[in-house]
């Protein structure tokens, strides 16, 4: 139940990671949050798999698909100095885990 509310509590708060980056990349346009940024969400994926192979909760299959592919593309453009990627990167990966978290949640069902 701990790693179950670890993992909740976590996903919630990195729907801010991704404003987070925006935000610097448009005030500063540097790429040292943009690399850290990604690493945060593959903890809390790290979580995940690791809840599910305890517990097995009752959750979608697209809950760690769009996981996965929100840090593929947040890996993918953690070097990418060109303003226009990062940004609409970043937009999409927000809109993935804000998604991903509706799924998990209930809220969405597929």
């Amino acid at each position: 139940m701990l790693l179950y509310n670890v993992h909740t509590w976590y996903g919630h708060l990195l729907q801010l990671v991704p404003m987070l980056v925006v935000a610097f990349f448009l005030l500063r346009r540097g790429q040292p949050v943009q690399r850290i940024a990604p690493v945060l969400l593959d903890i809390n994926v790290a979580i995940g798999l690791l809840l599910w192979l305890l517990d097995r909760p009752s959750v979608s299959i697209w809950h760690p698909i769009l996981m996965f592919a929100a840090i593929g593309i947040a890996h993918g453009v953690s070097r990418s100095r060109n303003r226009g990627v990062v940004i609409g990167a970043w937009i999409g990966v927000l809109a993935l885990v804000v998604i991903s978290i509706q799924i998990a949640g209930g809220n969405i069902r597929i």
